[in-house]
């Protein structure tokens, strides 16, 4: 039997309502990964770039999401940080302690906690546009 992690499956749910979802993915493009810290395991998502109105695609300066179930509830959590780099052994959390993240919903709530998600990817890329004068037409 193959058995996976409540964090990791938790997290499989979430990505599979981002891939569903079409007006997100003609967007933006998201690289997803995976990380653990051995109590928490879970999936990232680097916002990588764009399309501005025009239909012009924009790389972005790296931000990572990761979801992933806290070590100490069943709550599934979305944290973050600019320039998380996987491979030099560091996590993808924003704050400076375990309880701080960007938002927080109860087990089950996979389809908030992808809402969630895209709305703060869609922030991300609006910060970056406004920063770089781009135009960004507003999703529904």
């Amino acid at each position: 039997m193959v058995q996976v992690s409540a964090g990791l499956k938790n997290s499989l749910i979430v990505l599979e309502h981002l891939r569903y979802d079409q007006e997100f993915n003609r967007k933006y493009e998201v690289n997803v990964g995976c990380f653990t810290n051995c109590r928490e395991v879970g999936l990232t998502f680097a916002l990588l770039g764009a399309y501005d109105e025009a239909g012009k695609y924009h790389s972005v300066d790296a931000f990572t999401f990761c979801i992933y179930e806290h070590r100490n509830s069943d709550e599934i959590i979305i944290n973050g940080k600019a320039g998380y780099v996987s491979f030099n052994g560091e996590l993808p959390y924003g704050g400076e302690t375990k309880y701080d993240y960007l938002a927080h919903f109860s087990y089950n709530q996979h389809y908030e906690a992808a809402e969630k998600l895209k709305e703060l990817i869609e922030e991300k890329f609006a910060e970056f546009a406004i920063k770089n004068s781009i135009e960004v037409k507003e999703t529904e």
